[in-house]
């Protein structure tokens, strides 16, 4: 009786589980840009088609070495990690060469609409680093703007799929991104939380990435 308690117990406990474990983890597409400078675009993803990205905290997003590259309306100022600067101006803004964060929306024709906006732990959202912790909220969630399929990036992670930022620096491989995500299923529905790491190059690289962003933590 009480074993039979016990494992009834324990298959609600995984099926509760199930039902609220959607994220499946952040996943990337790694490529080369006309420039020659590395890009990675990051991905949240999810097992369903009805998750809304809320917001990114406790981010951890590294280099080994170097800045990321800002190509957006305010480079003179050092560059912006705010979106809807990433316009596309021939001659002044490339958003195919710019780094910036998102949740969801669009940039270049389609950046007078992106609705993400930067927490106050970015600072003024300027330079060619993230401060360790900031993070990025979708200033507009109401507009449940839902993930889209998603075949599977450099992790082999597939589902359904919300874009969170670009990230493009011109020399080494190592990169880095782990941080905290808030989620819902649409208005009025619980906010849910998940946490992951993705280091977008495979192998030994990866293996020493992770003393790489240990290493900014306490940094910072």
């Amino acid at each position: 009786m009480t074993m039979n308690l016990m494992l009834t117990s324990a298959t609600a406990l995984l099926i509760s589980g199930a039902a609220s474990a959607d994220f499946i983890g952040f996943d990337d597409f790694s490529f080369k840009n006309s420039q020659g400078n590395n890009v990675v675009q990051m991905f949240a993803v999810f097992d369903n088609a009805d998750a809304v990205v809320l917001n990114i905290f406790n981010a951890d997003v590294s280099l080994l070495e170097g800045e990321f590259i800002h190509n957006d309306v305010q480079v003179g100022a050092g560059g912006t990690w705010s979106p809807n600067a990433s316009l596309d101006i021939p001659g002044f803004t490339d958003s195919g060469n710019d780094s910036y964060v998102t949740i969801g929306y669009g940039v270049g024709a389609q950046a007078a609409t992106n609705g993400t906006n930067l927490d106050p732990s970015f600072g003024t959202g300027l330079g060619g680093t993230i401060p360790t912790g900031a993070g990025w909220f979708n200033g507009n969630p109401p507009n449940e703007q839902v993930a889209s399929e998603f075949g599977g990036g450099s992790n082999g992670r597939s589902g359904y799929a919300v874009m969170l930022g670009q990230f493009v620096w011109s020399d080494g491989y190592f990169f880095c991104f782990e941080s905290e995500i808030g989620y819902n299923r649409g208005a009025g529905t619980e906010v849910e939380f998940g946490s992951d790491i993705c280091f977008p190059t495979p192998g030994t690289l990866a293996l020493l990435g992770l003393g790489g962003c240990a290493t900014r933590r306490r940094r910072g």
